[in-house]
């Protein structure tokens, strides 16, 4: 009775057609790309900032879980409860929040709602000749900003200017209360967002935060103009063992707009498909960048052999369009499990993987499982990420979730083994990664955050937490809290 009841008044909130409590949404709101959890009472898409605070405090205010959704693409658990876990929860869709705010060409700013995507931003911007300095992910024309905010991402300008992190001025943030909290100079009387680091640096607690702290409802982003000039190129390399140092030099260089490592799948059979690297450089004009491609050249020298550039060239030339589907090419699932490392630590990060690949080669040759491996710079760090590829039990998301899929691989009898065996070489991954000590985005469930750091860190943020959200119902379990 009391579902019927809050399910009544979110109705009078946002309008019937916007609470949905339907068997096949409550399912598919329940999984992200990897992980199931126990289905929500509803999935509640809010149209406005206003209509977001009433919703979450109709729900807290009845003791109802919030578990905020953007694009939907998580692969951590981000927005899914474990079963052993679970309380009573609302999914707070957040897609139809997707004004485009504010494009200040002056104050080089855009404050968008944390339901557009990278691509309507990058649209909107680019009208003003402006970017965002981190300008999206692979997956940008369906990842929402806040989605990405509460999770971190990284790809187009990644290498130069980091993650979409650190492309942020200012958030609004809805705490579990209802109350809007404002970070950045947009929080001083008669200012406006233009400014991040105004006294503490509140706006860097709700990033990263896996949506636990608090419900992102805008954001404001830092622009920069597009350069006039662009350059690309593409090598093969032997093996990985000559490809890390290049791309690690790169790195050290801030050179690149974009630095990309990528490997065969099957790993190992490099003789028929070498690994390759990819890179973007930029300048003002033309010749600069040239230049800047040239140095790096000068870099990779005798290691790597020039190839067509044809990677680089496509993904710049048709940004968000190279990623339409979770299932790769040959209709199999795809998982991706990543960690981000000091560049004087790629070699043992990849080192480690590869021991973990070969302790598990037989078993993943009995069940058809492929494995292939990507380097990308983000700023003075490198995110490696091994992925693993198979025949699996694919759930709605993975065919309906981006561009939908009209002929899905068949599933088979050994489907169930290869998903055991594949959640067994993540464990093993992340078990690897807590030994070497590396940072994550997409926490989430999946990554231990709490677990990892130091308990005095931990203890703080902790504190954080109950002063936002004092029942523990803004997405809990994230983060380990």
């Amino acid at each position: 009775m009391e579902a019927e009841k809050i399910i009544a008044q979110l109705e009078s909130i946002l309008g019937g057609d916007h609470v949905r409590t339907d068997d096949a949404s409550r399912t598919q709101f329940a999984e992200d790309l990897y992980f199931s959890g126990p289905s929500p009472l509803a999935v509640v898409a809010p149209r406005s900032i206003e209509e977001t605070q009433e919703a979450i405090g109709a729900c807290t205010n009845a003791g109802i879980a919030l578990l905020p959704r953007g694009g939907g693409l998580s692969y951590t658990g981000g927005y899914v409860q474990r079963e052993e876990d679970a309380v009573p929860a609302v999914v707070l869709d957040t897609r139809r929040l997707d004004r485009i705010v504010d494009v200040n060409p002056d104050n080089m700013t855009v404050t968008v709602e944390a339901g557009c995507t990278w691509e309507s931003v990058m649209t909107a911007t680019a009208e003003h000749g402006l970017r965002a300095t981190m300008f999206g992910p692979s997956t940008g024309r369906y990842s929402t900003i806040g989605g990405s905010l509460s999770n971190n991402c990284m790809f187009f300008g990644s290498a130069k200017t980091g993650t979409a992190a650190d492309a942020v001025l200012g958030l609004e943030v809805v705490s579990a209360d209802g109350a809007v909290v404002v970070t950045g100079s947009g929080a001083i009387k008669n200012s406006v967002p233009f400014f991040r680091n105004n006294g503490p640096d509140m706006t860097g607690l709700f990033l990263n935060d896996a949506g636990g702290l608090g419900i992102k409802v805008a954001a404001t982003l830092r622009l920069e103009k597009i350069p006039a000039g662009q350059a690309t190129a593409s090598f093969s390399f032997a093996s990985f063992e000559t490809l890390i140092p290049a791309i690690r030099a790169i790195g050290q260089s801030g050179l690149a707009s974009e630095c990309l490592g990528v490997g065969p799948a099957p790993l190992g059979e490099t003789a028929v498909n070498a690994p390759s690297l990819h890179v973007v450089c930029e300048g003002w004009t033309q010749q600069i960048a040239d230049a800047q491609l040239a140095a790096v050249v000068e870099m990779i020298g005798a290691a790597g052999t020039a190839i067509d550039p044809v990677v680089p060239n496509f993904i710049r030339g048709n940004p968000f369009s190279f990623v339409q589907s979770p299932l790769d090419a040959k209709g199999r699932m795809q998982i991706w499990t990543h960690g981000v490392f000091p560049l004087g630590r790629v070699t043992d990060a990849y080192d480690g993987f590869m021991s973990v690949l070969r302790d598990q080669h037989t078993d993943m040759t009995a069940l058809d499982i492929d494995a292939s491996m990507s380097f990308a710079c983000a700023g003075q760090a490198m995110m490696v990420e091994p992925v693993l590829y198979w025949h699996g039990q694919a759930k709605k998301l993975h065919h309906s979730g981006m561009t939908p899929v009209e002929n899905p691989a068949p599933e088979d009898a050994d489907a169930e083994h290869r998903d055991s065996r594949v959640r067994i070489i993540r464990d093993a991954f992340a078990a690897m990664m807590d030994n070497l000590g590396a940072a994550h985005m997409q926490y989430g469930r999946f990554y231990s955050y709490a677990s990892v750091t130091n308990d005095e860190t931990v203890s703080l943020l902790r504190n954080v937490k109950r002063a936002m959200d004092p029942d523990n119902l803004v997405n809990p379990g994230a983060l380990g809290l």
